[in-house]
């Protein structure tokens, strides 16, 4: 359940064989990236995305959060260092500090979380309606969770790809889980978006890497702009990420 991943500088056929997103410097809650990096706006977008919204966990001081499919622990530093946060992830990572089972569940009693955190995961799972009934099991009650997943985005398989979603068929996914989703947000809106996805489509077909890092600049540079015209009301229905706070009644 590893989040997205690409590394620098990647051509045209590592672009088609590599998961296409984050970073170049990595770290332990810190990902990073130049200006030529073909994903740079996503890189800074959506952690900050994601931070404006963490408060809206509402953890208690000492609580616990579970990082459901955490990769390298980019978001950690979200929350106190007196939350008890548990990075889990499928048997491998070095970075997890709770091996999944298997199928992907969590090995803990019910009810044993105040928040679950899960960020681009979703769409790389077998059964969205079995991973989010185990986010709800882990869950105390009114516990809450905040999801981030792909809404319009290339196929990056990691190691499979296999959802994308709109913003309201999210909600309906969550709510059937038996959540009360609280609020909805759109990161990069429909503008970036397509911008990214003409940068890729050339990218995808060409061979130099320093021509693919100059269009890279300029099309990076074109979707922070054209993000600063996006209304929130536009990204809620068309975005790249769409990320939802739900909570366990």
């Amino acid at each position: 359940m590893d989040e997205d991943r690409q590394t620098e500088g990647a051509n045209a056929a590592e672009l088609e064989s590599e998961p296409l997103e984050f970073p170049l410097e990595r770290g332990r809650n810190k990902r990073a990236a130049p200006p030529w990096h073909p994903y740079a706006y996503h890189i800074r977008a959506l952690p900050r995305g994601l931070r404006a919204l963490a408060p809206d966990l509402r953890v208690p001081s000492g609580g616990s959060v579970l990082d459901y499919g955490c990769a390298d622990v980019p978001y950690r530093t979200f929350f106190e260092e007196n939350v008890d946060f548990v990075a889990a992830d499928l048997s491998g990572n070095p970075d997890a500090t709770l091996d999944l089972l298997p199928d992907g569940r969590v090995p803990v009693d019910d009810g044993v979380f105040d928040a679950v955190l899960s960020t681009q995961v979703l769409e790389h799972v077998a059964s969205p309606s079995d991973y989010l009934a185990e986010a709800y099991r882990v869950l105390k009650p009114g516990g809450r969770m905040l999801l981030s997943t792909h809404g319009i985005f290339i196929y990056h398989p990691d190691p499979i790809d296999l959802w994308r979603w709109t913003g309201a068929g999210l909600e309906q996914s969550i709510s059937a889980a038996g959540f009360q989703v609280e609020r909805v947000e759109g990161i990069i809106g429909l503008g970036a978006t397509g911008l990214q996805l003409v940068q890729d489509s050339i990218c995808h077909r060409v061979g130099s890497r320093r021509f693919s890092q100059l269009i890279s600049i300029v099309f990076q540079a074109l979707m922070r702009l054209a993000d600063k015209f996006e209304t929130d009301e536009s990204r809620r229905h068309n975005a790249c990420v769409f990320a939802v706070v739900a909570e366990k009644r």
